[in-house]
């Protein structure tokens, strides 16, 4: 019968490197045992400041890159009438839009590379000969969730909901000023020449609650607001008549008046001095730039460098001009 000796040497080292190799296991056992599926939010130190390429018509190419190490996530979808106004206009309710990435027309794709990405080096049709792909990985499945707000449609000082003025829900049936424009796309609410943002008297955010209306101008004190309000200090003379150079803006400092020392535009004075309408110049052009911000979140894609099933990919932010014109009484 074999004999152990229980002091010797070799015998216990051989019982030590067991028992490393039964904690190794088990360890291995619980990790596993521990991913049940649910989302996990990793931090790829990724700065999630997206940049978009414009010079492809068939598809948007949205990225974004970070240095040591030299890395790039890419998303890649379809670019049709659909798509654009993920860029352009609120998903309806806040609920995201969902594209399922299918390889063809929706890709997501981590990269490396042997040095740093420069300004737009990824939109170039032909990669420059010093960079080169050193990892390329591309998601087999998955979904891209996008969510698109914009906090105030027509950048006036008045958020967008707040110019919802009967409840309903609905922004395109509040026109305060019967120009075929509703509020939420009118920089001039009421068509007197001075755009919403100059007359909002909280526009300045003073009190920090991000709300122009908390303290609101109400010149002649008739319950209607100046950004409203066609006639601001309620004399019988419309404000945008009240421009004695006929440019089209009350606010030029040749309509100031003085009353009590005191320079005043006389389209805020009921003063006599103030009482005089000029000739009708017409209305100002609608003319604004929207800023809207658009978010993506990738949804159990498959990335074999990647294990997670959340990814917090970034904001894309986008502005751009608006124009429109004014129907003339």
């Amino acid at each position: 019968m074999e004999r152990y000796n229980f002091t010797n040497p070799l015998f216990l080292f051989k019982i030590e490197s067991m028992k490393r190799h039964f904690y190794f296991l088990f360890c291995l056992v619980f990790l596993v045992a521990c991913d049940d599926g649910d989302i996990i939010s990793i931090d790829l130190e990724f700065n999630k400041e997206l940049a978009r390429c414009e010079n492809d018509i068939q598809s948007y190419l949205i990225y974004d890159t970070r240095e040591d190490p030299n890395e790039s996530l890419i998303l890649i979808i379809g670019r049709d009438d659909a798509n654009e106004l993920l860029f352009t206009e609120p998903t309806t309710e806040g609920i995201p839009v969902s594209l399922p990435i299918d390889g063809t027309n929706t890709r997501f794709i981590y990269r490396s590379y042997n040095r740093a990405i420069v300004n737009d080096e990824l939109c170039n049709a032909v990669s420059p000969a010093d960079l080169s792909i050193r990892e390329d990985f591309e998601a087999n499945n998955g979904n891209v969730q996008i969510t698109t707000t914009i906090v105030d449609d027509d950048e006036d000082g008045v958020p967008s909901a707040a110019e919802d003025l009967n409840g309903n829900g609905d922004y395109t049936d509040d026109h305060s000023d019967d120009d075929g424009i509703p509020d939420y796309l009118d920089e001039d609410d009421d068509n007197d020449n001075i755009k919403t943002k100059f007359e909002l008297l909280d526009d300045i955010n003073e009190d920090g609650d991000d709300d122009p209306l908390t303290d609101p101008l109400d010149t002649d004190g008739d319950g209607i607001l100046n950004y409203l309000d066609d006639d601001d200090d309620g004399d019988g003379i419309d404000t945008r008549l009240e421009d004695i150079t006929e440019d089209k803006n009350p606010r030029n400092t040749n309509n100031y008046v003085v009353i009590d020392g005191i320079d005043v535009f006389r389209y805020l004075s009921d003063h006599s001095s103030a009482m005089e309408g000029f000739a009708d110049s017409g209305f100002i052009f609608n003319y604004y730039t929207r800023s809207v911000t658009t978010h993506f979140e990738i949804l159990n894609a498959g990335l074999e460098i990647i294990n997670s099933t959340y990814i917090d990919f970034g904001t894309f932010k986008n502005s751009f001009t608006i124009d429109n014109e004014p129907e003339e009484d």
